[in-house]
């Protein structure tokens, strides 16, 4: 989940507008550095309102810049750029673009701008859950602005730190780096700071149930959020304050406040927030007696959450391959430095040896000679063959590299799939048997309404109870990550009927008795009765573990 959608780095660094910045661009047809200055300066003001006027100005700067050879603005446009496309979510754009910026900082040795990179860097890693490596670059991000005295981008880190912290469910260090973030930013004034404090913290105080403070700061973020026009911060600050409404009993203005939170994001297409919307909207529903409207925002959940789990796994594959390929560029770079260095050292020895065999006079410098030129010869024909064969060998370890890769995604992929469709069981029983229970209670009455609610409530209720088109998949699923289980199982145990080899399915996932009596909608007792008698089938002895005895069937 994306945090924030701005840098605070660049809201602070001009007081000009957008509007004002357009204007002396307008007048300045100049193709100098000055242009470069304006295009960055407005690509950089479009963070925090649209990413992809950011990501055009900074282009049409990196462009000028490029053709000016003026690596200062170079640099910054590759940072304006990788940051609007890590707003937008695409983070192996995001790191292309913020290394080759932290390069062209370190060039001109521009220290300020090499730590705004490093900070942008951890923002990117903290957003694909390497968490460990955004940390690291944030506290290189804290000793370089602590060099610098910049204690407005200390500030900052912190937040992005206190952020990284509540994400690891570890509550008491991230008060202490929010808490100091935001007084930082209140002593220096920086509005959009404090804000995006105020906001973190609401979110670490409702983790920890303090509801009362969790609404005082997010009502503060919201304030001092609309003044900067945070449309991202606005949207989920909205909808988290629903929640806390909704927790302390305050139903109807939990209702309006997360309508305008989903209203946003669907506008500025933010998806994490809508998600979160729906879910909010659910449970709102079934307060307030409205379960036709609570089982519609929960299919628009649930519909919109395995959209965004494809994609949010499409990233992280790519991120894995993207560092895969920097990894070996640099590991190429490496050898490439190796190889000149032991160039640069052979050369040095044979101009040696020219002076010294140019002194020993002209017969010895002529046999010395005839020698080299043979060694030479040599040296080049085994070199030429210890390419060929190092060649080789590396395209056939990449070859095989490859097509395993390719085989444990697809493992991977059908796994996730198969433990999808699991717990898509679990939710849909816990939906069946909430009916059944309105279904009782309502049967109490002699209302005729309310028989005839019944009656509806019977149809739904006939309707998803029945699950062997729901089976039918799962055991195509099922087979097709573990091929030749059912042949195995059904060959050695033939009397077994087919709900025990459901039963063996659900064991093989190792699923708890909770979840497998809820998806085979029976008790967790009668569950435990279920794998005794299966066990009894199975002919399994007392100290043999029955999931045990199935995971070696799954191979002949």
């Amino acid at each position: 989940m994306f945090i924030c959608l701005v840098n605070p780095a660049i809201a602070n660094e001009s007081d000009d507008s957008i509007e004002s910045l357009t204007v002396q661009l307008n007048e300045h047809n100049e193709k100098d550095s000055l242009r470069v200055k304006l295009l960055n300066a407005i690509g950089y003001k479009y963070w925090i309102v649209d990413a992809n006027e950011s990501i055009r100005y900074g282009e049409e700067a990196k462009q000028l810049s490029t053709a000016l050879s003026y690596t200062p603005g170079l640099a910054k446009a590759n940072r304006i750029i990788g940051v609007a496309f890590w707003s937008q979510g695409f983070q192996n754009k995001a790191l292309e673009y913020l290394k080759t910026s932290s390069e062209l900082y370190q060039t001109i040795q521009d220290k300020k701008g090499v730590a705004n990179t490093t900070l942008n860097l951890g923002m990117v890693y903290a957003d694909l859950k390497d968490y460990e490596k955004a940390l690291k670059y944030y506290e290189s991000a804290i000793n370089k602005f602590t060099t610098l005295e910049l204690k407005g981008r200390i500030a900052t880190t912190f937040t992005k730190i206190g952020i990284v912290l509540i994400d690891q469910h570890k509550e008491t260090e991230a008060l202490r780096y929010l808490t100091d973030a935001l007084k930082m930013h209140t002593d220096s004034d920086f509005t959009y700071g404090i804000a995006e404090a105020h906001s973190k913290l609401g979110l670490l105080y409702l983790n920890l149930s303090e509801l009362e403070q969790a609404s005082y700061h997010i009502r503060k973020s919201i304030s001092m959020g609309s003044e900067v026009n945070d449309m991202h911060g606005l949207t989920h600050n909205l909808i988290i304050l629903a929640k806390i409404l909704r927790l302390v009993g305050n139903v109807e203005e939990a209702a309006l406040n997360v309508e305008k939170g989903l209203q946003l994001a669907v506008a500025n297409d933010l998806k994490q927030f809508e998600l979160l919307a729906y879910d909010e909207l659910k449970e709102l529903r079934k307060l307030q007696d409205k379960p036709y409207e609570a089982i519609s925002y929960y299919e628009k959940h649930a519909v919109l959450k395995d959209s965004l789990f494809d994609l949010e796994k499409s990233k992280q594959i790519a991120y894995l391959e993207f560092q895969n390929e920097l990894e070996k560029k640099d590991s190429e770079l490496l050898k490439s430095k190796a190889q000149e260095k032991a160039s640069n050292t052979i050369n040095l020895i044979l101009i040696i040896g020219v002076i010294v065999l140019s002194i020993a006079g002209y017969i010895i410098f002529y046999v010395s000679k005839q020698r080299l030129r043979k060694s030479q010869q040599l040296r080049i024909k085994n070199k030429e063959y210890l390419e060929s064969v190092q060649a080789l060998t590396l395209k056939e370890l990449e070859n095989s590299e490859l097509k395993r890769k390719e085989l444990n995604q697809q493992i991977d992929f059908k796994n996730r799939e198969l433990t999808s469709y699991a717990l898509n069981f679990i939710k849909k029983n816990e939906v069946v048997q909430e009916l059944e229970h309105t279904i009782t209670e309502l049967k109490n009455t002699s209302s005729i309404q309310k028989d005839k609610l019944i009656l509806d409530l019977k149809k739904i209720l006939r309707k998803n109870i029945s699950i062997d088109k729901d089976w039918e998949d799962f055991s195509r699923f099922f087979n097709d990550v573990h091929q030749g289980f059912y042949t195995n199982l059904k060959s050695k145990h033939s009397g077994l009927t087919s709900n025990d080899l459901r039963l063996c399915s659900l064991i093989i996932l190792n699923l708890s008795t909770k979840e497998t009596a809820s998806i085979l909608g029976i008790s967790p007792e009668s569950a435990k009765t279920s794998r005794y008698r299966l066990r009894k089938k199975l002919e399994l002895k007392s100290n043999q573990e029955i999931s045990e005895y199935l995971v070696k069937l799954k191979t002949p």
